[in-house]
């Protein structure tokens, strides 16, 4: 760092090349932009953590709006639904194979709250396209019969999914559906939350489950 005593360049700030001139205490000052020394190269540890940010946003990306949803009571400060989807996939649906990261779809969620989900959950093909889940009907901890069924079936190679938010109640015990011609049942999972609508408050969700794929 040195001090400027031309009187030419004493009123002159900003960058010049490879100098920076500033004033400090009526006095102008110029230094030199420190230079790296060698090339910046991430780590093993970055580069893994780079390419497993990849392979959960390519996942979660084409169901954004439905993330939005999902962890509408925890999104603040800026962090959407998104952005605590992502998180917790990070930590809970990565697994480090071999150095690769890898994205378990089973470990995924798509909402969360402190609902309970119903025990005995299962998924059965009903002829062509129709499909049921049946699940044990009883009111335990914070579930109740009233609460809804909530079923999200996501083709993430496709990138197309059919949200089911308007399903049957939780005393029913049983949810039959038929998927969207434009989905293909192959490689297509099936999550399911229940929850229930608060007047100003918007919902309360129980977290997710992944029931498997429909093929």
């Amino acid at each position: 760092m040195g001090k400027v005593t031309d009187s030419l360049l004493s009123g002159v700030t900003g960058k010049v090349g490879n100098l920076v001139l500033y004033k400090q205490k009526g006095k102008t000052f110029i230094k030199q932009v420190a230079r790296r020394s060698t090339e910046y190269k991430p780590s093993k540890l970055q580069l893994y953590s780079n390419k497993a940010f990849v392979e959960v946003q390519r996942f979660l990306l084409p169901i954004e709006s439905v993330l939005a949803v999902g962890f509408e009571r925890f999104a603040s400060g800026g962090k959407r639904g998104i952005h605590l989807a992502m998180s917790w996939a990070l930590k809970h649906a990565v697994e480090n194979e071999d150095g690769i990261p890898r994205l378990y779809p089973g470990k995924v969620k798509v909402c969360d709250g402190d609902l309970d989900l119903s025990p005995g959950l299962n998924l059965v093909q009903e002829g062509e396209g129709g499909y049921s889940i049946s699940w044990i009907a009883e009111e335990k901890g914070r579930a109740r019969h009233s609460d809804l069924c909530w079923v999200l079936v996501y083709h993430p190679l496709s990138k197309k999914y059919q949200l089911i938010d308007e399903g049957v109640f939780r005393k029913r015990g049983k949810m039959q559906f038929t998927v969207s011609p434009l989905i293909d049942p192959l490689g297509a999972y099936v999550y399911l939350s229940f929850y229930r609508s608060k007047k100003y408050k918007g919902r309360s969700f129980s977290e997710s489950i992944c029931l498997g794929t429909l093929a």
